[in-house]
């Protein structure tokens, strides 16, 4: 609001500044040969001066790229400029009104009232700063037509009074038009924004529905396409029976209608289910489910599930998916290896966490992204949408555990999981 109010000021600066200087300029040249001109000029050099000084600061200001606005104690410094010059032009009518001509209280009756509606009109926007200016104009001004003390004076002290009155009372009125303008402006903004958040979690959401359910169906497709082929062979040489693939197809099918349902629950915040269960079985699941990939890959996979607890308090189909996440990476990044191998082993980290490595013989993590892998929308996948493994980080951080990678000595990438256990 303070920067909105002096910005509002300084696009009349300039004008403002040459009015002053002009002004005092008109009173000097209207003193010349009288025996006032030494006094005038006096006091057309102090407000030249005090011109002088705003004009050197705001130069100063701009060349060293600084805004005005952003300074701390910019507004009472303004007031401070606005007080000395509005004092000035209060000591024209104090000096000079009662023994001037005519024509002298003319001009000065018109110089002052100048100068008090047009400080009043210019600096509206702060009507403390324009307390500060015109305030002393005006008393100066009363206080010279009373010391007259006749009665044309003292009607035009009263004119004087109203008029300065209605001066001042507008520029409160428009101070606090322009603050409820700013703030109808600010809110409207914060709208927008808020607005343009909730677009940008729903696009996340969306990307993450898409990565967690093209899972699951891609391994359904395989599934089913084995079925096809094992039905172009005679029942009695199929090596596995038919109903095999289709179990595991309908397991995957499964896995996709419970991402769904807790993506559900999560927007009605009902919250996912969280039971006892043995990480070890959930990770066995994960690796059955991609077994088609792997024989059609041709990746060598060890499970070395060693920990002695394994029990822990979660939502299997979240637990599912961060393993699942790893486990689809981890091919992914052997797609040009000569030798695939997938490792999976955990053990004790301490006695109240277990700790699982999935560690690829892959390209490894290029330096350059090391610091952003677990960043939204960042992926080296061609066809990558970027959410697997920030998905992947939530889940474990939700359940109070921690995930990092670490170069395999082998070639490739080692990612742990750390996640609590309870007691067996």
């Amino acid at each position: 609001m303070r920067a909105e109010q002096l910005w509002a000021l300084m696009r009349h600066f300039p004008g403002v500044m040459a009015a002053n200087i002009c002004n005092a300029l008109v009173f000097v040249i209207a003193c010349w040969d009288t025996e006032k001109f030494p006094l005038a000029l006096g006091w057309a050099a102090v407000v030249w001066s005090i011109v002088s000084l705003m004009v050197l600061r705001q130069w100063v200001r701009r060349t060293s790229a600084r805004k005005a606005t952003g300074r701390r104690g910019g507004g009472q410094r303004l007031l401070l400029y606005a007080l000395a010059l509005g004092l000035a032009w209060a000591a024209l009518p104090l000096l000079f009104f009662e023994s001037a001509s005519l024509g002298g209280k003319l001009l000065i009756t018109c110089l002052s009232s100048g100068m008090l509606g047009g400080g009043v009109f210019v600096i509206a926007s702060l009507p403390s700063a324009a307390l500060a200016f015109s305030g002393p104009i005006a008393i100066g001004s009363l206080i010279a037509l009373l010391r007259v003390g006749d009665t044309e004076h003292i009607l035009m002290a009263i004119v004087l009074t109203v008029y300065s009155a209605v001066l001042f009372l507008g520029s409160f009125s428009y101070a606090k038009e322009l603050r409820n303008l700013v703030e109808t402006q600010i809110n409207a903004e914060e709208k927008a924004s808020a607005s343009a958040k909730n677009l940008g979690a729903l696009a996340n959401m969306a990307a993450g529905l898409a990565h967690e359910i093209s899972q699951p169906l891609a391994a359904a497709t395989a599934y089913v396409s084995s079925v096809e082929r094992l039905l172009r062979i005679p029942a009695e040489e199929r090596p596995v029976p038919i109903e095999r693939p289709l179990r595991s197809a309908a397991a995957q099918l499964e896995h996709a209608r419970q991402i769904i349902a807790q993506l559900r629950d999560s927007i009605t915040n009902d919250g996912a289910e969280r039971r006892l269960l043995h990480l070890h079985d959930v990770i066995r699941s994960v690796i059955e489910a991609n077994r088609p990939r792997q024989e059609k890959t041709h990746t060598h996979i060890e499970a070395n599930l060693a920990a002695s607890n394994d029990l822990i308090l979660a939502n299997p189909v979240e637990v599912r998916q961060v393993f699942t996440n790893l486990i689809t990476n981890a091919f992914d990044a052997m797609q040009s290896s000569l030798e695939r191998t997938l490792t999976i082993s955990s053990r004790a980290f301490n006695e109240n966490s277990i700790r699982i490595e999935v560690a690829d013989t892959g390209v490894g993590v290029s330096p350059a992204i090391k610091t952003q892998l677990f960043e939204p929308l960042m992926t080296t996948k061609a066809h990558g949408l970027g959410v697997g493994l920030p998905i992947t980080r939530s889940i474990v951080r939700e359940y109070h555990g921690d995930i990092w990678f670490e170069p395999n000595p082998d070639g490739g990438t080692v990612f742990i999981v750390v996640l609590p256990v309870e007691k067996a």
